[in-house]
């Protein structure tokens, strides 16, 4: 197999430059050094086990005849998804305190019971079921409300892993024992247990496929968004336009939640610091 000039293993430094680029131009992914050994060993592993004789020749199928769902493969090659049920949970106890409280008591000037959130880049969705567990503890009167989740991810099998909304017991050890029993349905036994989101869960939740550079099909406004751990992927002006966007589609008084490493920065000046990466319009 054609490996390439590069060190035994790893990419040719022209052969990473070219994937480099369709990720960026694509996705707006930036690769840097870091990632040659990463996306190496992937490339490398799905190379074995396809029809192309190397990567010069799956390269040049991508740049010149790839289908939508042959950049959605490659997609999945580049991306990891890292995720677990509330992670970060300071986001989770702002949205408690400040957001849900509020609702709960009826002290809000909001007019109508509509409510919208959306977990971008939400991976294999234990975010966006999080979140809906979190609103059916914080909201007693939830049915009174239009609520509605929505969680989007690019990667295939992210997708995919989302709406079966299955997980390894693993997954939910520190999950609380009452929202265990109360949310997830076991299922098989011993190193073969996993637990599915139960219907109630999952009745609030819609999980959908879109690229974050692609335009985006909403036609409302959103009062939640978590885009967290995937602008990190981005340079700044990408994230900045990315920031933007998602400003321009959050109602005012909107709550947007960022990863802990990442920053909202100046993107938007509609935006204020309410807590470390938590943002409100």
């Amino acid at each position: 197999m054609d490996i390439g000039t590069g060190t035994i293993g790893l990419l040719a430094d022209k052969q990473f430059a070219r994937i480099s680029r369709i990720a960026f131009d694509k996705w707006g992914l930036s690769l840097g050094e870091k990632k040659v050994q990463l996306v190496s060993t992937r490339m490398m592993k799905y190379l074995r086990k396809s029809r192309f004789s190397g990567v010069d020749e799956y390269l040049n199928y991508i740049e010149q005849q790839a289908t939508h769902a042959d950049l959605l493969e490659l997609f999945d090659l580049l991306s990891t998804n890292v995720t677990s049920f509330f992670r970060e949970i300071e986001h989770f106890n702002y949205l408690e305190r400040e957001f849900y409280t509020p609702l709960a008591r009826g002290n809000t000037t909001r007019a109508g019971k509509r409510i919208r959130i959306w977990s971008a880049a939400c991976s294999t969705g234990p975010e966006p079921y999080s979140m809906a567990i979190q609103a059916l503890e914080c909201l007693p009167n939830i049915d009174e409300w239009d609520f509605k989740i929505l969680g989007t991810d690019l990667a295939n099998t992210a997708v995919q892993n989302a709406r079966d909304g299955v997980y390894p017991a693993v997954m939910l050890e520190n999950m609380p024992k009452d929202l265990l029993a109360k949310y997830f349905e076991p299922q098989g036994s011993g190193s073969d247990l996993v637990y599915a989101v139960n219907e109630r869960v999952r009745s609030y939740v819609r999980i959908g496929q879109l690229n974050l550079m692609d335009e985006w099909p909403f036609q409302g406004k959103f009062d939640v968004v978590f885009c967290r751990n995937v602008m990190i992927y981005f340079d700044k002006p990408t994230k900045d336009k990315l920031v933007q966007r998602i400003c321009d589609v959050l109602q005012p008084g909107g709550v947007l939640a960022v990863g802990s490493a990442e920053s909202a920065g100046k993107a938007s000046q509609e935006l204020r610091t309410v807590q470390p990466s938590v943002y409100v319009k």
